[in-house]
């Protein structure tokens, strides 16, 4: 069982200062960059975790589940230094990936000292809407939540609309808000150059509809461009970890 307390080897109170887990033991060491991206592997299994080619921009996004235009502030560092995370849970058995997040939040607090702050800050986003022509989305009929992307290719299946977004975001790098109205979960296929390793490929190299073109032909939704605000997480401190 997790036990809960301000102080090392139990838990930390976090930057918001809501008391956190901690890993049972924890080692970082400098990891040679291999991912311009900022995020790296992450594997779990069992009661071990490794997180693997993360810059700590990166791993402050996966601990605070935000994408890399949520983070701001801190030295250049964190976002080229790489680092890899080995770590074990407490017990024998995996921890749920949202018990693991809040562990990794401990971790930046002990090791990296960090501290920071939320805040909202006006951006420019895309609007996810219903389009009147084109395809349309398909109510679910999957008994869980999957998804599968490859080469131009998108498959998610048992989703609603603000996840549709949250993916979408991904790949455009840019906030995407649901205006959908829509309700439900749905299954859908997305063909499009642009979906190619979560980033937009150049649409000479690799032809077929672009991602705006084919949401609105294959699932009857479209992106306008618009500005609204978006939760950010500015760093306040930060320093660098012994090597261990």
């Amino acid at each position: 069982m997790l036990r809960v307390a301000c102080g090392f080897g139990l838990a930390v109170c976090g930057v918001f200062g809501q008391a956190l887990p901690s890993f049972e033991v924890a080692s970082i060491r400098p990891y040679e960059r291999v991912n311009q991206m900022g995020h790296g592997l992450t594997n779990i299994s069992g009661p071990r975790v490794t997180m693997t080619g993360y810059t700590v921009s990166g791993l402050i996004q996966y601990a605070y589940d935000m994408r890399n235009y949520q983070v701001s502030g801190g030295p250049n560092w964190i976002t080229s230094d790489t680092y890899s995370v080995t770590a074990k849970v407490e017990g024998d058995a995996s921890a749920p990936v949202a018990e693991i997040r809040k562990m990794v939040q401990s971790l930046l607090a002990e090791r990296f000292e960090l501290k920071l702050h939320r805040d909202t800050k006006e951006e420019k986003v895309y609007l996810l809407e219903s389009a009147k022509t084109g395809g349309t989305l398909k109510p679910s009929i999957a008994e869980k939540t999957t998804m599968q992307m490859g080469a131009g290719h998108l498959m998610m299946a048992k989703v609603t609309t603000p996840v549709i977004a949250a993916m979408l975001a991904s790949v455009l790098g840019r906030p995407v808000l649901d205006r959908t109205g829509m309700t439900g979960e749905f299954d859908f296929t997305l063909d499009s150059p642009d979906v190619n390793m979560g980033r937009p490929q150049p649409q000479d190299e690799n032809p077929g509809p672009s991602l705006f073109t084919a949401l609105q032909e294959q699932l009857g939704l479209k992106l306008e461009p618009s500005r609204g605000p978006v939760e950010i997480l500015v760093v306040d401190h930060i320093g660098k970890p012994a090597e261990n």
